[in-house]
C-alpha cells in the first residue's frame, strides 16, 4: 500500500483547516470524519457559536473557508465590556483605538460546518473518509490505520485533531495533564429587550464568568455561563421563564429584560495539556493537545493557529521532512507550546482570581480592572493578544497593512 503523506483524524474546524492547508501545499492528504447527522445551516438545536479572532479569519480565508461563510451570518463586534459584579470595576476595549475594524467575529457552529464541508468538496484530490479510526500502528516508515468501514490506510504522518478525549492521543500513549475546573458551562441563545450594538459583554460573578455574545439578529445573543455544577443543572432544568429571570438578574439587566431562550445545555469544564505534542509519526493539534477555560473564547483560535504553524513548518520541510517527521514535530511544538502555556496560565489565573472569596483579592482585582482601563498602552497590548496579533505567529495569521485604518 502506497503511503499517503498526511492523514488527518477529525472533521472539526481544526482538522479541516489542517487538511486544506497541507493539501494546498502539495501533500497528498486524507481526512477521517466520524459519521454524524448532517448539520443544517439553520439548525435550531445548534447552540454553539465561536468568537473568531482576526488571526483566525486570516487562516480560514487562506484556505477558502471564510469566503464560504454566509456574510449575513457573520457578526463582527468592535467593542468588549468586562466588569466585576461584586465591586463594579469595568474594563472596555474598542477596536477603533488600535486601528482595527473588529475585535472578533461571531460565527455559528452550523454555519462553519457548512463552509468546512464546501472547502473539502472544492479539493477533489483531498480524500475524505466517513469513518472512525479503530486501530493505529506506528511503524518505522509509516503509520498503519484501520478504519471502521473496513478500509486500511498508510500514512507518513498523522495529525490528531480529534478533540479533548482524543482516541489517537491514547493510542500512541501520550499522557495528558488533566484538571477539572469547579464549574460547568451553560450555553443558550437568548433574545433581549435591547440590541447588542456590535458589543460583546462579560461579567465576572462569584461562581464564574457570564458572557453575552452578539449574533446576527441585533437582539439575539449567545450566552456562556460558567457556574457550579449544581447551579448549572438547575438552570438547564428550569422553565424558560425562570431561566430568563435568573439570567437577567445575574447580568444586572444590562440589556433590559431577557425575553426568550432556547433550551439550555451544560457541560463540565476541564483543563487539559498534553505532556508532549507528538509521538512517533503522530502529532496533536487543537483540543487533542490543549483545552483551556472558555472565559477568553480562545480554544478554537488556538487550534487554528496550531494548524497554520504545522502547515507552515511542513511546507518548509517538504517531502524530506516526512522521512523522519520527529524534527518537524519538534519545531512545531517549540513554536506553539510556550504560547499555549501562557494562555493556560492567563485563563487559570483570571478564573481563580474572580472565584476567590478573600476581601483583599476582591480589592486587588477591582483595582487591576480600573487601572488597566485607564492605561491605553496596556489595553492595546491586551487587545493585540485577544485578536491573535501578538506572539510567534505563522505568516498566514499576521495582519496586513491594509487591515489597519
Amino acid at each position: 500500500m502506497k503511503p499517503i503523506d498526511w492523514v488527518i483524524v477529525g472533521g472539526s474546524a481544526v482538522g479541516v483547516t489542517t487538511a486544506c492547508l497541507l493539501a494546498d501545499a502539495g501533500f497528498s492528504v486524507a481526512i477521517l470524519i466520524s459519521p454524524a447527522s448532517p448539520v443544517l445551516p439553520e439548525d435550531p438545536d445548534d447552540l454553539r457559536s465561536y468568537s473568531l479572532t482576526p488571526a483566525s479569519r486570516r487562516i480560514l480565508a487562506a484556505c477558502g473557508i471564510w469566503e464560504r461563510l454566509a456574510p449575513a451570518r457573520i457578526t463582527p463586534y468592535d467593542r468588549l465590556q468586562v466588569w466585576d459584579a461584586a465591586r463594579g470595576a469595568t474594563l472596555a476595549f474598542d477596536a477603533a483605538s488600535c486601528g482595527r475594524p473588529a475585535l472578533a467575529y461571531m460565527v455559528e457552529h452550523s454555519q462553519l460546518q457548512v463552509a468546512l464541508q464546501a472547502a473539502l468538496l472544492a479539493r477533489p484530490t483531498l480524500s475524505v473518509h466517513t469513518a472512525t479510526l479503530e486501530t493505529l500502528r506506528a511503524g518505522e516508515l509509516c503509520c498503519h490505520l484501520q478504519l471502521s468501514n473496513g478500509q486500511s490506510l498508510a500514512a507518513r504522518a498523522v495529525a490528531a485533531c480529534d478533540g479533548g478525549d482524543s482516541p489517537v492521543r491514547a493510542m500512541v500513549g501520550i499522557e495528558c495533564e488533566e484538571r477539572p475546573y469547579p464549574q460547568h458551562a451553560v450555553i443558550a441563545n437568548v433574545r433581549c429587550d435591547q440590541p447588542h450594538r456590535a458589543t460583546a459583554r462579560q461579567v465576572f460573578l462569584a461562581e464564574g464568568p457570564l458572557a453575552f455574545l452578539p449574533l446576527p439578529d441585533p437582539q439575539l445573543f449567545a450566552v456562556v455561563w460558567s457556574t457550579t455544577p449544581e447551579a448549572a443543572q438547575a438552570l438547564v432544568s428550569a422553565s424558560e421563564a425562570v431561566f430568563c429571570a435568573e439570567l437577567g438578574r445575574a447580568f444586572d439587566h444590562r440589556l433590559g429584560a431577557v425575553l426568550a431562550s432556547t433550551p439550555r445545555r451544560a457541560f463540565p469544564l476541564t483543563r487539559r495539556h498534553a505532556n508532549t505534542y507528538s509521538a512517533a509519526r503522530v502529532v496533536l493539534l487543537g483540543d487533542a493537545a490543549h483545552q483551556v477555560h472558555p472565559l477568553a473564547g480562545q480554544g478554537l483560535n488556538a487550534g487554528l493557529l496550531d494548524a497554520a504553524v504545522l502547515a507552515e513548518r511542513a511546507t518548509a520541510a517538504g517531502m524530506v521532512g516526512l522521512q523522519h517527521p520527529q524534527a518537524l514535530f519538534q519545531r512545531y511544538e517549540r513554536q506553539r507550546r510556550g504560547e499555549i502555556l501562557a494562555l493556560l496560565a492567563a485563563t487559570d489565573t483570571l478564573n481563580q482570581l474572580f472565584l476567590a472569596r478573600e476581601p483583599w483579592l476582591g480589592w486587588l482585582r477591582n483595582a487591576g480592572l480600573a487601572l488597566t482601563h485607564r492605561l491605553d498602552p496596556l489595553k492595546r497590548l491586551l487587545m493585540a493578544h485577544a485578536m491573535g496579533d501578538s506572539g510567534d505567529l505563522p505568516a498566514l495569521a499576521r495582519p496586513a497593512a491594509s487591515e489597519l485604518f
